[in-house]
């Protein structure tokens, strides 16, 4: 078999990095003393090349600050090819790591799903996508890593990665999806159908209340009854949008803190981490696995990845990512599906892709079992004038929901399935309050 003219040339350049680094480093040319290095490994990934050094006794440290001064301007120097991105080095493990993206001509960016997992994974696992190593990387929901982080800004591979979870997810028929997404269905929408998903993608803000009320009750349930059934999976992407409602973030800290006996799990994603994005931060500290796309910069890093070091925003976008779980990192370059992969999971689905809920049900705060802030009630909503107008002109010519959606849209209101059926209520019930005590709508020429 003919070895791949690319990786060769990946082996060349590794080899020809580390001898310079090495001579470099043991002949004083970088502190003005000579470094111990005991060994030098190459690792030739997808989209970076890697090499570790083992140094003895403490010239690891004194090895890391040489490589890392002046913004890693000696990693960069070194390097012997036309790198992609921003070259870095970190202690990793009791190594001194140092990475640099390759060029275009020796990248590779597109690893389909279908050609490196041919059966669908269990217990919580998915496949996240290819190691720098050539290893499929297969994070698990578990005990240890029980609910995950995903960032990444726009272009990072964000969304493609949520959804490549979500079509694994739905072939495991031990678990159940519930879909919210805080950027209008931008992400999640397009996975709806998948086996196993409970219900709409939630958009709405009443409508996320929903979603993760009957998450947080269907948890209280297994506690009570002290059952854990199947598997749930809480999906929100663009979280950010939603944490202004105090009610969402009571809940999701919930959700995040006591899910795991009860075999609950969340994945949360967003293109912004911030410590303040995840309006509690107990939250962000129980998102414990972390998968890391390309973010904006260090501090929105430090979230990403839970500490000053990798650097997620010297990824190099497009799937290259950071996968973290317990005691482990690995660069990885992501996995992919399209819309023809997602089509065959539901075909595929012996009857199980149907919604257990054509609308998510109203709830009372007190069935989730503590009090929520003020608006937890899913019944408790804020209509704006437009949607008001909207709703009443709609009652007042006896048009349904779809139209009085098409109404409000036209007067700069957009609303989903869920908080329209409510709003057309609304509006009827405007229209008898005003009948009853004598008033009626007429129209003018």
């Amino acid at each position: 078999m003919k070895k791949d003219p690319r990786a060769i040339m990946r082996y060349r350049l590794l080899e020809q990095w580390g001898q310079i680094v090495y001579r470099n480093a043991t002949g004083g040319a970088l502190t003005g003393a000579a470094i111990r290095i005991q060994r030098v490994e190459s690792i030739p990934g997808p989209r970076a090349g890697a090499l570790e050094f083992l140094c003895g006794g403490l010239d690891a440290g004194t090895l890391l600050a040489a490589l890392t001064r002046n913004d890693c301007a000696a990693v960069a120097q070194m390097c012997p090819w036309d790198f992609d991105g921003q070259p870095q080095a970190y202690l990793h493990g009791r190594y001194v790591r140092c990475e640099a993206g390759w060029g275009k001509d020796l990248a590779q960016t597109s690893i389909r799903l279908a050609d490196v997992c041919k059966k669908p994974q269990s217990d919580g696992r998915w496949v996240a996508g290819i190691s720098e190593t050539g290893c499929t990387i297969v994070p698990q929901l578990c005990d240890r890593t029980s609910n995950f982080l995903v960032s990444g800004a726009t272009g990072a591979g964000k969304s493609v990665a949520l959804r490549n979870m979500a079509a694994q997810f739905a072939q495991d028929p031990e678990n159940t999806l519930v879909l919210c997404d805080g950027k209008m269905g931008e992400s999640l929408r397009v996975v709806e159908r998948l086996p196993g998903v409970v219900g709409p993608c939630a958009i709405e803000v009443d409508e996320v209340r929903a979603a993760l009320a009957w998450a947080c009750i269907e948890m209280r349930r297994r506690y009570a009854e002290n059952v854990k059934d199947g598997r749930i999976i809480v999906m929100v992407d663009e979280f950010q949008e939603l944490v202004a409602d105090p009610a969402i973030v009571a809940m999701l800290r919930k959700l995040t803190a006591q899910g795991r006996a009860a075999r609950v799990h969340t994945v949360m994603a967003t293109q912004h981490p911030t410590v303040t994005a995840f309006g509690d931060s107990a939250t962000r500290r129980n998102l414990t696995g972390k998968v890391a796309l390309k973010v904006e910069d260090p501090d929105a890093s430090r979230v990403a990845v839970g500490g000053a070091t990798p650097r997620a925003d010297h990824l190099l976008g497009c799937g290259d990512s950071y996968v973290i779980g317990a005691g482990a990192s690995h660069r990885a370059q992501g996995a992919f599906v399209d819309s023809s992969d997602i089509a065959r999971v539901i075909e595929g689905a012996n009857g199980r892709a149907r919604w257990q809920f054509a609308q998510w049900p109203a709830y009372e705060p007190e069935t989730i079992g503590q009090d929520l802030p003020d608006g937890g009630s899913s019944k408790a909503v804020d209509w704006s004038g437009m949607e008001l107008a909207a709703a009443l002109l709609s009652a007042f010519e006896g048009e349904g929901r779809p139209a009085m959606c098409q109404r409000a849209a036209a007067l700069g209101a957009n609303v989903g399935d869920t908080r329209g059926r409510r709003l057309i209520e609304v509006g009827r019930d405007l229209c008898e309050v005003l009948r009853t005590h004598g008033y009626a709508l007429a129209q003018t020429v």
